[in-house]
């Protein structure tokens, strides 16, 4: 039998506890505490060890289940807890000699799969015994590798959405840690970088799935892709690697989407707008202004650009600037976007500035529903913003430069405040406000 595969970082010092806190109240009981060691699967015929520093999540080793057994074979002593914890204590075990300490673990959905024992250990009335090292190996019999016995989207399907997630599903249950964005990837036909997205494993449906970080573009061919390096809960690497291709829509007729997620990074002299791409589009139109309220009827334009970026430059230190965009393809130009502003500027780096203005900076209103012009700058662009009516931030949404808001009731002063956050999520500590007079008649 092959020797435990020991790693120092794979010890999990597993002190086991049975009934909580450690209170030794009884005077003729003791405790014990062992450490455990976890050998690799001796089932692993075409597998290499693991590379995860933590076999629980590897062989998805759920619980540990300990117990005290005397030397007539009766339990004196039990516990359990889950594989992930590492400490513990087995307490209230009557002194005496010849004890074995039995762990089991469990795998998720109930199947014990590793064991381990050790016997001759003696316990004193009052203190904690050491027993050893506990070595649990894995108890199955499987040598079968495993195999994917369904995919979703199917092979060479066509017409396949663009907001589709991508699915295996395997013969049986597979060790997770092993499906991840590096064994399970998809790329466009032909295309030298894998697409960005996150990957899971469904243990109930023994299913792996990839979502994609954005749509999936109209009308291409894509290609899923899982590796050898997939392993089943004994150490069974897939025998080969599974590839599958599928075709996305047609993208709909008609303009395409607005362009949505906008930021705007200001440097010096310049600012540089990124978007959202939007799947159906063939070319974007920047549209931009020195004043607010820029539509792509009324700003100037900077049009046909393909990809979901652009650096404006040439511009003023220090000076605001408005901007919208749109998406275009065959079918015509979208709408406008929201608008969204920022000043140039040398200093990288620093938190976001901003102001806000109520109705035009005007002193009074009658109606409770305002508009807030807004405006904020950053190096590191501006994505979102906070409104309030008191000092306390509520809730995040999306940078816009114009916005209605409704005013607390009652006539008085009142104040809306601002916090603006930048790109990497860094806001100002302190909002920007402005008050405005709510009157029911004015004088």
């Amino acid at each position: 039998m092959r020797k435990p595969y020991y790693i120092p970082y794979i010890i999990l010092l597993l002190i086991i506890t049975a009934c909580g806190s450690y209170q030794n109240v009884l005077s003729d009981t003791g405790s014990i505490s062992f450490n455990l060691e976890l050998s690799r699967p001796t089932t692993m015929l075409r597998a290499a060890a693991a590379t995860s520093a933590n076999v629980c999540t590897d062989y998805g080793i759920v619980f540990i289940n300990a117990k005290v057994i005397n030397s007539s074979g009766s339990e004196v002593s039990s516990g359990n807890w889950s594989c992930s914890v590492h400490q513990g204590t087995i307490e209230g075990v009557p002194s005496g000699a010849d004890y074995t300490v039995r762990i089991t673990g469990t795998l998720t959905g109930g199947t014990i799969a590793w064991r381990g024992e050790v016997s001759g250990v003696g316990v004193t009335a009052g203190e904690i015994t050491p027993a050893g090292i506990i070595t649990m190996v894995y108890t199955g019999n499987d040598i079968v590798p495993p195999e994917i016995i369904s995919i979703t989207p199917s092979d060479q399907g066509a017409g396949i959405p663009v907001t589709s997630i991508i699915t295996a599903k395997f013969s049986e249950t597979m060790a997770a840690s092993f499906i991840n964005d590096s064994t399970f990837t998809l790329t466009m036909k032909n295309g030298a970088t894998p697409v960005s997205g996150s990957v899971s494993y469904d243990v109930p449906t023994r299913s792996a799935g990839f979502v994609p970080a954005a749509n999936l573009s109209y009308s291409a061919e894509y290609s899923a892709t899982l590796t050898t390096d997939i392993e089943d809960m004994a150490g069974n690497k897939m025998e080969s690697v599974y590839s599958w291709n599928f075709t996305t829509e047609d993208p709909p007729a008609g303009p395409p989407d607005v362009p949505a997620g906008l930021i705007a990074a200001s440097g010096n002299g310049q600012i540089t707008l990124s978007w959202d791409a939007v799947p159906a589009a063939t070319s974007y139109n920047i549209y931009w202004s020195e004043t607010s309220g820029v539509l792509k009827t009324t700003g100037t334009p900077i049009p046909d650009i393909t990809t979901n970026s652009y650096t404006h430059t040439g511009l003023t230190n220090g000076k605001i600037y408005y901007y919208v965009v749109t998406s275009e393809n065959n079918d015509g130009e979208s709408n406008d976007s929201y608008e969204i502003s920022s000043a140039p500027g040398s200093i990288d780096g620093a938190l976001p500035t901003g102001a806000i203005s109520i109705n035009n900076e005007a002193d009074s209103t009658e109606s409770t529903e305002v508009t807030l012009s807004l405006s904020s700058s950053s190096t590191r662009g501006i994505s979102q913003m906070c409104i309030s009516n008191t000092t306390t931030c509520a809730s995040w949404e999306p940078y816009t430069t114009s916005k209605l808001w409704p005013l607390t009731t009652g006539d008085g002063v009142k104040f809306v405040y601002v916090w603006f956050k930048d790109s990497t999520g860094a806001s100002n500590a302190e909002p920007y406000f402005d008050t405005i007079i709510h009157v029911t008649s004015p004088p």
